[in-house]
């Protein structure tokens, strides 16, 4: 298993050996590429990236290291997601989500969302796209491609990330909440507070807990998975952002943005066990 982190500033993917938890290689990009939110193709050996500063989607191969393909999209693009051959990238600019044919990068189709579509999860069970906008929670079936729930809020939302053992999902606010909603209803169930800006969520079965990147408060809160009691913290001494809990829930890693490194952490002691030099201003983490 192999772990990719996005470098914002140095315009790098960092990529990690999960057995020796060494840096393997940095990928370097042009002027152009900003990543932030990517996906692996790990079958095809290709790393999709949408960059935000000039809206292109760009197409890099793993093994050469360069672009192999982009199409322009235009907009400020942001989370993207692999499905079925086709890719599906969040527009905050035309609250929207763009969808492409991985084969050629030919346009199928947009579907209108409501305002800054930030990030989104996909439910392999369902099939469904659920999308935070502010002030919105949109589910979208992913095989006819129309929006087929939606909820207004009175909170922010902005990151998703999805239960799988409950029918819920989770969204951090910007308001310095996290929401829990029926995945089927997306009626609200129930709001944890005390935090001050949570970004991204995960989830350890094994421990019995799920973790809450807070960039406001500089650490990572640790909560417990049946009741959403608050149990105790994790002090990054940096800014967390990115989150990911390994498959085998062993090990939970997170991007100091400060620091410039992933931090990885052992889920039964909460112990710090090592810090990886990456690129600047690490965010999206993804364990492939």
């Amino acid at each position: 298993m192999k772990v990719y982190i996005s470098n914002y500033l140095s315009r790098s993917i960092s990529i990690i050996d999960y057995s020796t938890l060494e840096l393997e290689k940095e990928i370097y990009f042009n002027e152009s590429i900003y990543p932030h939110h990517f996906c692996i193709d790990k079958d095809e050996g290709l790393i999709y990236i949408p960059s935000s500063s000039n809206g292109i989607l760009y197409v890099v191969s793993l093994d050469t290291k360069k672009i192999v393909d982009s199409i322009s999209i235009g907009g400020n693009l942001s989370q993207i997601m692999l499905y079925n051959n086709e890719i599906f990238i969040s527009n905050e600019d035309s609250n929207s989500i763009y969808i492409i044919d991985k084969k050629d990068l030919t346009p199928i189709g947009i579907i209108g969302v409501d305002n800054m579509p930030h990030g989104f999860k996909f439910d392999i069970q369902t099939k469904k796209l659920y999308v935070p906008c502010i002030n919105s929670i949109v589910c979208i079936d992913l095989l006819t491609k129309e929006v087929v729930r939606k909820i207004d809020v009175d909170f922010k939302a902005w990151h998703i990330s999805i239960d799988k053992k409950k029918k819920e999902i989770y969204t951090s606010t910007l308001d310095g909440k996290i929401i829990i909603l029926d995945k089927d209803t997306l009626e609200v169930k129930k709001i944890l507070e005390g935090f001050l800006l949570p970004v991204e969520i995960s989830f350890n079965y094994m421990e019995n807990k799920f973790y809450v990147t807070d960039l406001g408060y500089k650490n990572v809160k640790i909560l417990d998975y049946p009741t959403g009691k608050y149990l105790g913290y994790i002090n990054v001494c940096g800014i967390p952002q990115g989150l990911e809990v390994s498959k085998d829930e062993r090990l939970l890693f997170v991007s100091d943005t400060q620091k410039n490194c992933i931090k990885v952490y052992e889920t039964c002691s909460n112990m710090l066990i090592k810090e990886i030099k990456v690129g600047k201003e690490p965010t999206t983490i993804v364990c492939v």
